[in-house]
């Protein structure tokens, strides 16, 4: 696989589209092999090699950044995963704008991971904030709005809101039910089936949840003194 990618390089170039297709394969194997820490070296290189040609604000360098931060979120730097996306945020606001829908996703994105490496409650805040500007964006934001959505239900969850993340879970599946996809194509039923299967698990940990508080509620009433 490396001779290959080494082969094209020196035919085609470094940047020529079936090298970077051959790369990109290359990673998707290893990634699906769980050999995350190789996975990680060659994001890291990537990166390093398109910042040297092209610059690190370069939409490009943006990209392969965002995708390392979450590359190092796969190895367990938690840390690491935050500081970079949290630069590639600051680099996205100031090159793309702070309202570019591509900005707030990377703004999403690092929420996720605050949430992730123990700020879920501030992770929550800044994705409800996320959350109502994309849906005061309209029609034109509703993919962002939906994938700001589900990420806010994933904070909310990691902070213990599961009633709040279990009714946001109801509106997106509400909304991939009225999701349109090609006749050939079953993306449909696999999404579907990976929100159900997401809500039966959510709607289960609320109601131990719910019963939790009410066991510990009477609990303390029956307790001496009350």
């Amino acid at each position: 696989m490396h001779e290959d990618i080494a082969f094209l390089t020196r035919e085609l170039g470094r940047w020529h589209p079936d090298t970077l297709a051959v790369r990109w394969r290359a990673s998707s194997w290893l990634s699906l092999e769980g050999r995350h820490e190789e996975v990680l070296r060659l994001a890291e290189a990537d990166v390093a090699e398109r910042t040297a040609a092209f610059g690190a604000d370069d939409p490009d360098t943006l990209g392969c950044r965002s995708s390392l931060a979450w590359k190092r979120r796969r190895v367990g730097d938690l840390d690491g995963a935050v500081a970079e996306a949290r630069a590639v945020v600051e680099d996205s606001a100031r090159v793309l704008g702070p309202d570019d829908a591509i900005t707030h996703r990377r703004r999403a994105n690092l929420a996720q991971l605050r949430a992730e490496n123990g700020e879920a409650a501030e992770g929550v805040r800044l994705l409800r904030d996320l959350y109502a500007q994309s849906q005061a964006f309209g029609w034109k934001r509703k993919d962002e709005t939906r994938s700001i959505r589900a990420t806010l239900v994933t904070a909310l969850e990691l902070n213990g809101d599961l009633q709040e993340a279990l009714d946001l879970l109801d509106e997106e599946i509400e909304a991939e039910r009225g999701t349109i996809y090609g006749v050939d194509e079953n993306l449909g039923d696999h999404e579907m089936k990976r929100l159900q299967e997401w809500r039966s698990r959510l709607a289960a940990d609320a109601a131990l949840q719910s019963w939790n508080r009410r066991r510990k509620r009477t609990r303390n009433q029956d307790a001496p003194g009350w």
